[in-house]
């Protein structure tokens, strides 16, 4: 849904409905040669999917090859708000939303002499194995944390601020890398700037 601001710049208020509006814009690559550096060298080869040997990069750069599409805007647990906009839960200010997973997947190359020849092995891994996140300088397979950052200032939901479409879901951190806003939000109750 494509929202407009009002004329004083308010937003429809961020619910848990709809989907995010997703990051990334590539649907795979070579990440071995290529974002992650040239091509992996030595044993083992052949080489496994989840190979430690693939350097993980920021969400900010892996936006470039991968993509985290669309994906539900849900609470992480349970939550209990005396406040209902439309029906619905309104989305305030740090609160953890379910993780954001990608289907992206890329490939890797190892090089490896050998006494007669050369071992030449390529393999594809999950995109989240190439991604730097918190499950051992990985992201985790499930994918990347998000929270909402609410940018409004003057609208307050039970003392946290109020969140509205277009606000953020991560702040660049390896703990909230992700670069998606809230897409699903009321049709008729505006959160002002």
């Amino acid at each position: 849904m494509a929202f407009v601001p009002t004329a004083t710049g308010a937003m429809g208020c961020a619910l848990f409905s709809g989907s995010c509006t997703g990051h990334g814009a590539g649907t795979g690559s070579s990440h071995h040669p290529g974002l992650g550096g040239g091509v992996l060298k030595g044993s083992p080869c052949p080489h496994a999917p989840l190979d430690p040997r693939v350097s993980p990069k920021p969400v900010n750069a892996m936006d470039a090859t991968t993509i985290w599409p669309p994906h539900p805007q849900l609470p992480f647990s349970a939550l209990v708000r005396n406040v209902i906009v439309n029906g619905i839960m309104p989305i305030i200010d740090f609160d953890l939303l379910i993780t954001h997973p990608t289907p992206t997947s890329h490939t890797h190359t190892v090089v490896k002499p050998l006494p007669n020849g050369v071992c030449v092995h390529t393999t594809s891994s999950p995109a989240w194995h190439c991604t730097v996140g918190t499950a051992g300088g990985r992201e985790a397979a499930p994918g990347h944390a998000r929270k909402l950052l609410a940018t409004s200032k003057t609208v307050w939901i039970n003392g946290r601020r109020a969140g509205r479409f277009g606000d953020p879901f991560g702040d660049n951190t390896v703990a909230f890398p992700c670069n998606s806003r809230v897409a699903g939000c009321s049709p008729n109750v505006f959160i002002g700037a």
